[in-house]
């Protein structure tokens, strides 16, 4: 009982390394811990148990979140969302649950513990959809180890914070082997020494002064119809003084109506714009009727839509929100519940093949909210990019650790692709960041203001964006197998 307390424990210190708290180094307790209760499982099926306790501690405190955007703007009674809260996290839980279990059918071993961590983080970001969250890397955004993502990206920190706090447990008895894992680890930290003198990408061109607007509307009020023509205006009068030669960027629906239904308006606004030099984009969503019917998007669009140029000028969002911005099995939950009936629920995902945006002369690879989470869809659109840009409404979650954390996670993206990072939200967080993943002005949340600044384009490729996740995938397969050869070699007894 001890030991399963202790377990949950562990991964309750896990979410304190992410933002809000920003406490990186207790991401090497909180999985050292793990692994210590792991090693003292009497049996694979105690280390299932121990394993799911670490993730229901991880998921209950660090997605608690999740019931704001279900009872506050989801009309589900508070009573139902946290159990459907709790429910969420005890499912992802099982992944960690199982982790500690086939690891510990493995034998133990520091490098089968991080390889099958990293492959079940891998499958949980792309079953259903995926729900990539909570990636042990992105609490070292911020730390030493930072330098290690243009080489392999969040997975390659991750795979090194897992490795390393499993090494350590190991120290503390070297009789039972995992010499192995100390060798891998300690090559990790040579690595990381050594990423401090490399750069991948460089600049490109002159910089380009920037607009963010936030136009800060409550999320309760953002999608009555009485609020459309006072949302024009709130946006119109941030925009107006703007200087010239500026790209200017409203965030994710920051119109709440379908442009084929405020084209004009919008076209009014980018004409005013592009008279002052600069550029428009906009997150919009957009309704196309085909012959097979109508389809609904999250969309963003560059303004003027046909500037004469042939370019593509709006994009698609491609990985939408299970529940959120579409409802699986409509046909049979949707009308249960007021939460499945959301504002905008009914959208289609873009096609892969959509080119990148253009703006100024820039080509911008953009992503819209939730996109961000995912790292190679962001390394495979950086590659003719220029700079990045995402654009979000997180006021779903309102004043939780939910926007903050998803923050984090964008920064990451920065540092992955050596690219700078354009951030503009409804309420915050609005930012830009530079190629280091570094916050190079910000604007507070929860205020309507517009944060004036600039980005460098840069172009060229990290070794990251050259391969994704594949090669650390690999090299997580051939750690299983080595801690598998290993248990073989020093613990032939340890049962089945």
């Amino acid at each position: 009982m001890r030991d399963r307390l202790l377990a949950l424990i562990a991964g309750l210190l896990f979410p304190l390394a992410f933002a809000p708290y920003d406490l990186w180094p207790l991401l090497f307790v909180s999985i050292g811990l793990g692994y210590w209760c792991q090693q003292q499982a009497s049996s694979a099926r105690e280390a299932l148990l121990r394993g799911w306790l670490y993730g229901l501690g991880m998921f209950a405190f660090g997605i608690s979140w999740v019931h704001v955007s279900m009872h506050d703007y989801g009309f589900m009674p508070l009573w139902m969302a946290i159990p459907f809260t709790g429910l969420f996290a005890a499912f992802l839980a099982l992944f960690y649950g199982l982790t500690f279990y086939a690891s510990w059918r493995l034998g133990r071993s520091a490098l089968a513990f991080a390889g099958i961590w990293l492959l079940l983080d891998w499958l949980r970001g792309v079953l259903l959809t995926g729900f990539p969250w909570l990636y042990a890397g992105y609490a070292l955004i911020d730390s030493p180890f930072a330098t290690l993502a243009p080489i392999g990206g969040v997975w390659l920190l991750t795979l090194s914070a897992v490795l390393i706090s499993a090494c350590f447990i190991r120290l503390t008895n070297w009789r039972r082997g995992g010499y192995a894992g100390l060798v891998a680890s300690s090559a990790l930290l040579i690595l990381t020494a050594v990423s401090h003198t490399l750069t991948f990408t460089q600049p490109s061109g002159s910089a380009q002064k920037v607009a963010l607007v936030q136009g800060n509307i409550p999320q309760d009020l953002k999608w009555q119809l009485s609020m459309r023509e006072r949302t024009q205006q709130i946006y119109q009068d941030l925009t107006r003084d703007i200087p010239a030669d500026t790209l200017v960027v409203w965030p994710e629906s920051a119109l709440t109506n379908f442009y084929q239904n405020v084209s004009e308006f919008v076209e009014q606004e980018g004409q005013k714009i592009a008279e002052r030099n600069g550029g428009f984009i906009t997150g919009v969503p957009w309704r196309t009727v085909s012959n097979s019917g109508v389809t609904y998007h999250n969309s963003i669009a560059s303004i003027p839509l046909d500037p004469g140029d042939g370019r593509q000028r709006v994009y698609h969002k491609q990985k939408l929100v299970p529940f959120g911005e579409y409802v699986p099995m409509q046909s049979l939950i949707r009308g249960l519940i007021p939460f499945f009936d959301l504002p905008m629920s009914g959208f289609t995902p873009g096609k892969s093949s959509q080119p990148n945006l253009t703006a100024l002369g820039h080509s911008i690879a953009p992503f819209i909210c939730y996109e961000i989470l995912y790292p190679e869809l962001v390394a495979d659109r950086s590659h003719d990019a220029d700079v990045l840009l995402t654009i979000s409404n997180d006021a779903w979650f309102g004043t939780s650790a939910g926007p903050l954390q998803h923050f984090q996670m964008a920064r990451m993206r920065a540092l992955e692709t050596g690219r700078w990072l354009l951030r503009g939200t409804n309420n915050g967080v609005t930012a830009v960041i530079n190629e280091h993943g570094k916050v190079v002005d910000a604007l507070p949340q929860f205020e309507r203001d517009v944060l004036l600044s600039q980005y460098q384009p840069r172009q060229g490729t990290t070794p990251f964006m050259a391969t994704g996740v594949w090669p650390w995938l690999l090299l997580a397969c051939l750690m299983v197998w080595a801690g598998w050869r290993g248990r073989i070699r020093t613990s032939p007894n340890i049962p089945l």
